[in-house]
């Protein structure tokens, strides 16, 4: 079918089939059910909308998109300031280039953010939602859970009152949790992760390179952890004091956390240390005899990431003592 309308604000739906839909003048709606359904709009022809079941991209002069159905698609903008409105299903919404709006709704929904004037909006209840930002500095918007840099830039990531997932890109990040029980993960980089208040899980890996975990909740009963994932064993780190500074290296490798003035205040160390591959514990009341047995011992060079037979017989019992 083709179908084009007068000058008032019309609604176009070519049903089934491949369908061509000429708006004109007015704030029209179009209603979108297959791919092969094109929409024709110019210029200074109103505010339009197209009703989409289907993944949708606008198309020039098209202003904004709403997703229909409960299916899980996706919906983009374009050049334009956009509205885009998911379903209640699993949406990912791209406002493209503009000061866009983007409205999940319900259903675990994702978000790309690329410019400042990007606004999401979620409420309460509608379901866990992440924001994958390429911003320089991005804080998640109220009511959305998780947030993901994207890119290999510099960038810091901020969260909000909610438990927070924050994921760090291949650059040098910055994340902050702030408030609730939040989970940081800086990736590849040389990363500064700040839980704030709560309890926050700091994740760490093989080629991670270094990360600078800051904490300074004091707060009686909160348990912060360092949680060492992908099978690093407990006796594959190796504990150091630095200056004020707690350092935990993967043996062999030039991979380490540095918890920030842990021997200044115990409001700035860290309660638990997990190996997420045995589901072992290091308590923060026993890094120390960690740090002191090894403090009169050479670490393995880099490459080898095993303990000596030697440096076992030194260790093994006081690893194993301090670890359960």
């Amino acid at each position: 079918n083709v179908l084009t309308a007068g000058l008032g604000a019309d609604t176009l739906n070519g049903g089934m089939g491949a369908d061509t839909l000429y708006g004109g003048l007015g704030d029209d709606s179009y209603i979108v059910n297959s791919s092969d359904d094109v929409v024709k709009e110019f210029s200074n022809q109103g505010l339009d909308t197209v009703h989409s079941s289907i993944d949708y991209t606008l198309i020039g002069h098209l202003e904004n998109l709403l997703l229909t159905g409960t299916a899980a698609i996706n919906g983009t903008g374009n050049s334009l300031n956009n509205i885009l409105t998911g379903n209640s299903g699993d949406n990912l919404l791209n406002g493209g280039l503009g000061a866009d709006t983007l409205y999940g709704g319900l259903g675990n929904d994702t978000y790309i953010v690329n410019t400042s004037t990007d606004v999401v909006t979620e409420l309460a209840g509608q379901g866990i939602d992440t924001i994958r930002s390429t911003m320089s500095n991005y804080g998640l918007e109220s009511e959305v859970e998780n947030l993901e840099l994207m890119g290999g830039s510099h960038l810091t990531g901020i969260g909000n009152g909610l438990d927070n997932s924050l994921t760090g890109n291949s650059g040098n990040n910055q994340l902050k949790g702030e408030l609730g029980a939040d989970t940081l993960n800086g990736g590849v980089g040389n990363d500064t992760l700040t839980g704030g208040l709560g309890n926050d899980v700091y994740q760490f890996g093989r080629d991670y390179q270094i990360d600078t975990l800051v904490e300074a909740d004091g707060t009686v009963g909160n348990t912060d952890i360092v949680a060492f994932m992908g099978g690093i064993a407990v006796d594959q780190l190796w504990f150091k004091r630095v200056g004020n500074n707690l350092e935990v290296s993967i043996i062999g490798t030039s991979d380490k956390v540095v918890v920030k003035s842990w021997y200044l205040s115990s409001d700035n160390q860290i309660e638990q240390f997990k190996t997420t591959d045995g589901n072992m514990t290091l308590l923060s009341t026993d890094v120390q005899a960690l740090v002191s047995a090894m403090a009169s011992i050479a670490p393995p060079p880099l490459g080898q990431t095993e303990l000596s037979s030697e440096q076992h017989s030194q260790l093994d019992a006081i690893i194993a003592a301090s670890w359960n």
